[in-house]
Order: structure tokens, then C-alpha cells, then sequence
């Protein structure tokens, strides 16, 4: 089977988005969701503002307002990568700037599930997000791990963040665990022999 790859084309709003992203220290949250609403204007398929704004609505407690828009954000991020039969790219690299904001929602959405307690739809998430990028610049293989441990999104975080970081525990963690499910990472593992 021919290994079709995604590569975004490169976004006008991208550069615009991250200027002001540098600058958002200090605004308020009007301005910055009059911003990101701005730049979803200008491009409803750049989906980074949809991110910062699902963010900012989900601290402000507007949980329902926040999903609907990442749910739009994912439904664009799905037509843009997928083929007219729905099929997934065989690659799609975080290493490529234009791809990023698609992976990033993508995750956004397969974390979200996994809050939910879908983790069937979430796992299936994680996993193409792997498959498609195996160096996994999001980690999507710890989340992968731990839902096939049993844990919950909450007691992940709780183990693993650190301030908003995840350290070296979460590496050792995976180190050794992860070869209790071959299913899961055999292929991962010897994908990865490529990069030694």
C-alpha cells in the first residue's frame, strides 16, 4: 500500500497568530479571544485560535461552548488530512510547522474523550496520532500506556505534571511498562531501531 503523506500548506494567519501569541502576556482575556476569533475569520481551517479560545472558555467554566468549539476544530482537522474515504495520511509529522496546529487538536479532542471516559474513541485517537508520527514529539504513547494501565486522565496528571511539565519520571515510567503490551508497541518499538 502507497504511504500517502499529510503536509498542510502554509497558513497566512499562522505567522499573525504567532506574533500575538508572544504577546499575550498581560492582555486581557477579551482581547485575546477577539483576537483568536479574528484569525478563525480569517482562516476557519488554522486551528490554533480555536485551541486558546477552548482553553480560555473551559477556564471561564463555559465547559458546553468550550467542547462545541473544539469539536468544530477537530471536524476541520479531519477533513483536512483525510482522503475520500475517510482514510487517515500513513505520516503526518509534528517536525513540519504547517502540521502542528492539526496535531495539536487532534489531541486536544483524543484528551478530552479519555476525560470523558470514552476510551475506546480516545485510544483510537492516540493511536493514529502515533501510527502517522512514531517519534511522537506529543507523547501520545504515554497517554496510549495509560489508558491500557488503567488510569484516568486525572490520576495521569496528578502522577505526571509537574507545574504544567511532565519530567523524567514520566519517561522511566514508560520505560518500563510499556513492553507489558506488545500489541500495542512491537510495531512502535521497531520503528523507532530506524532512529538509533
Amino acid at each position: 500500500m502507497e504511504k500517502r503523506e499529510y503536509i498542510d500548506k502554509e497558513r497566512e494567519v499562522m505567522h499573525e497568530y504567532y506574533e500575538l501569541y508572544e504577546k499575550y502576556e498581560g492582555k486581557s482575556m477579551d482581547f485575546i479571544k477577539r483576537k483568536m476569533k479574528e484569525l478563525i475569520k480569517k482562516d476557519p481551517d488554522f486551528l490554533d485560535p480555536y485551541l486558546i479560545l477552548y482553553n480560555i472558555l473551559n477556564e471561564e467554566g463555559k465547559t458546553k461552548e468550550a467542547e462545541e468549539l473544539l469539536e468544530e476544530a477537530y471536524r476541520r482537522a479531519i477533513n483536512l488530512i483525510t482522503n475520500e474515504e475517510g482514510d487517515w495520511p500513513s505520516i503526518l509529522e509534528w517536525s513540519l510547522l504547517e502540521n502542528r496546529h492539526i496535531i495539536r487538536t487532534i489531541l486536544n479532542k483524543a484528551i478530552l474523550l479519555w476525560k470523558k471516559g470514552d476510551v475506546n474513541s480516545s485510544l483510537d485517537l492516540f493511536r493514529k496520532l502515533l501510527k502517522t508520527n512514531p517519534v511522537d514529539n506529543v507523547g501520545a504513547r504515554f497517554y496510549i500506556l495509560a489508558i491500557r494501565m488503567g488510569m484516568n486522565f486525572e490520576e495521569f496528571e496528578n502522577r505526571f505534571n509537574k507545574d504544567g511539565f511532565y519530567d523524567s519520571s514520566l519517561f522511566d515510567w514508560f520505560d518500563e511498562n510499556y513492553r507489558k503490551f506488545p500489541d500495542e508497541f512491537n510495531w512502535w518499538e521497531k520503528e523507532m531501531e530506524k532512529y538509533e
